[in-house]
């Protein structure tokens, strides 16, 4: 059995990622190699799922990143269309978009095939006063981060403006300080009461703006750190099923809230209404990310946008780690690129970003780099640098769908933030000792 995993590791995706590359090549425009290139989608993602069951937290990322095939399965067996822009809905830039989708999770399915080590548990330390001072930040970033009309007054997302306090989006920094409260909750029953508090506030605030994003982020944080990897799988397929189905009644509530609440309970929460299919539309928010990355494929491969400002671009992107985007350039924020020519929803898949900035190596580069942040993460899961990890792993939706930016700035902010409380919580019972050698 072993040999015959080695054997379907080591030749079979080796074989077919390059068949699938040359096919791409000779017959771009052909719907067979978008075909081609689905199935091999399916085959590795499926393959991964399987290798990853025993880390939940990867094998989620999987299955979010694994719908991002829905749209394009519509597209090329019901013959649907995936997104309101025509401008790139071709099946040479969705086959391109699933030989580059490819290409970044072969990469990946090496990483993760196999665990380094048995996964850890987040070690907790005691530390009341730190652990309230970080409620007290998430309470203040949950209640004013954020001002406008809400979806109910509005009438639904997207309706009104949602302005950041001072123009800084620091809502989904939240979850920075929400698990550094975790760390130092200690294993006291009641500030678990006060975790668990808190992010409901966090939740009912997003659902109000309609901000799905921010509600999944905080909810994958919450099982990640109360979801033990010894509890039986029942709990895990639980979380999965409730989690698509609350994320597909909450993008029918938020489009249209009125509505919604005018129809009777029983026909809100039914399934059917809830999944509903379009007939020959499957307007999703997948599809948009879709689109939205065959847009940054399209600009680099049919030269729409110059190298000087690709580069450029790219030096900008990784400068906004550190400068807010409001003060750089137009081209710093790619999404928003050209919209006036090249509409589009915002986002784009990470491996898009990499390969309009970097061509094929920039793909490599990232699922590298991430590759080794999933291989390497049990390892230091109980280490200084255990915020960076949690932070890049809880962040997925944001990084791989939207912006690239995640992955390095608020994980790196994740880190600072929490040395800082780690330096001030070693003084603090330095100074305790010292105080009860003393008073001794």
């Amino acid at each position: 059995m072993r040999y015959l995993k080695s054997l379907y590791s080591y030749i079979f995706f080796p074989i077919f990622f390059t068949t699938s590359f040359v096919i791409y090549q000779l017959y771009s425009y052909e719907k067979f190699t978008l075909i081609y290139l689905l199935m091999y989608s399916i085959i590795l993602m499926t393959t991964i799922l399987l290798y990853t069951l025993d880390r939940k937290i990867i094998n989620l990322f999987i299955l979010f990143s694994f719908s991002y095939l829905i749209p394009i399965f519509y597209y090329a067996f019901y013959n649907k269309i995936i997104t309101s822009y025509s401008h790139s809905n071709s099946i040479e830039l969705l086959s391109k978009y699933l030989l580059l989708f490819n290409l970044f999770f072969t990469i990946i399915f090496y990483f993760v095939k196999k665990p380094l080590i048995i996964f850890n548990d987040l070690k907790k330390n005691n530390n009341k006063i730190v652990f309230y001072i970080n409620i007290l930040i998430c309470l203040l970033i949950a209640f004013f981060s954020k001002s406008g009309e809400s979806i109910f007054s509005s009438g639904g997302y997207g309706q009104s403006e949602i302005n950041n306090i001072g123009g800084f989006a620091i809502g989904e920094y939240f979850l920075i300080f929400f698990f550094i409260a975790f760390k130092y909750s200690g294993y006291s029953k009641f500030r678990n009461f006060v975790l668990i508090s808190t992010s409901l506030s966090y939740i009912l605030i997003s659902l109000a703006y309609g901000l799905r994003n921010e509600l999944i982020q905080l909810s994958i944080l919450i099982f990640y750190l109360f979801y033990k990897e010894t509890n039986k799988s029942t709990l895990y397929i639980i979380f999965l099923i409730s989690g698509l189905y609350f994320s597909s009644l909450f993008s029918v509530l938020r489009s249209d809230p009125i509505s919604f609440f005018q129809n009777s309970i029983i026909e809100n929460l039914s399934i059917k209404n809830i999944f509903n299919d379009q007939n020959e539309f499957y307007i999703s928010h997948q599809g948009d990310v879709v689109h939205s990355s065959s847009r940054l494929i399209n600009f680099r491969d049919n030269n729409i946008v110059n190298t000087s400002t690709i580069y450029s671009s790219s030096i900008l992107f990784f400068s906004s780690s550190l400068i807010p985007q409001k003060y750089l350039p137009e081209h710093s924020n790619m999404a928003a690129y050209k919209q006036d020519e090249y509409p589009v929803g915002g986002g784009g898949n990470i491996f898009a970003y990499f390969y309009f900035w970097f061509w094929y190596p920039g793909v490599i580069i990232i699922a590298l780099i991430i590759g080794l942040i999933f291989k390497y993460y049990t390892k230091f899961i109980n280490t200084m640098f255990s915020a960076y990890f949690v932070i890049v792993l809880v962040t997925f939706p944001r990084w791989f769908s939207y912006s690239p930016i995640n992955l390095f700035k608020m994980s790196l902010y994740a880190f600072i933030v929490y040395f800082i409380f780690s330096i001030i919580d070693k003084e603090m019972k330095k100074s305790l000792k010292t105080n009860r050698y003393e008073s001794s």
